[in-house]
């Protein structure tokens, strides 16, 4: 957690840097009518039967998402000029799979699914509008997984595309490298609204 915080307190924006922090340090949802209590971020696993399935694999799944999409910002800048609003990719990266922790629990020595009926990304998503986090941010978390059906959760902005493409290369990375392939690399090379 201490590298994701470290990443956060480079967000310049002291309103949008201290929601994050907030944010990351405890996930208690903004709804107390909510059922589902939330897992140790830095425990879980980013997916069940997917990339990054072992513990702290969300921590580490996260960390690889944010240096990546900071490194094509400098490529975005240096190669078209472009000026990508690193503040919003830093706190969208950082955040974009924050709602996991209401989708999984450790029971014995084994992580499951708590039913929770709620997409991560929707999740997400309304946690962060429900703290007031800018809505350029907000699209970022809720369009990371490209449109899967969802014209609306399509990346429609330079830094949703670029958190979009950094999250699907660094799932499609750990699992050709850990041999846990369920993502064919030929994924990475689609356009989102291919990818159901």
């Amino acid at each position: 957690m201490k590298r994701l915080l470290e990443l956060a307190n480079k967000i310049k924006n002291k309103t949008l840097r201290e929601k994050t922090i907030k944010l990351l340090k405890d996930q208690t949802p903004s709804n107390p009518d909510f059922v589902y209590p939330a897992a140790d971020f830095s425990k879980i696993p980013a997916w069940i039967g997917a990339h990054h399935n072992y513990e702290g694999g969300l921590l580490e799944h996260t960390l690889g998402v944010a240096k990546l999409a900071l490194n094509f910002a400098d490529m975005v800048q240096e190669t078209y000029k472009a000026k990508p609003n690193r503040d919003h990719i830093i706190a969208g990266a950082l955040l974009h799979d924050i709602g996991k922790v209401f989708l999984l629990k450790k029971v014995g020595k084994e992580w499951q699914f708590t039913g929770c009926l709620f997409d991560h990304a929707a999740l997400s998503a309304n946690e962060l509008y429900s703290r007031g986090f800018p809505e350029e941010v907000i699209h970022i978390v809720a369009s990371h997984g490209g449109d899967m059906g969802s014209a609306g959760a399509n990346p429609r902005t330079l830094e949703a595309q670029i958190v979009f493409h950094a999250d699907t290369v660094d799932a499609a990375l750990e699992s050709q490298i850990n041999g846990t392939a369920q993502m064919p690399l030929q994924f990475l090379f689609m356009q989102p609204s291919e990818k159901e």
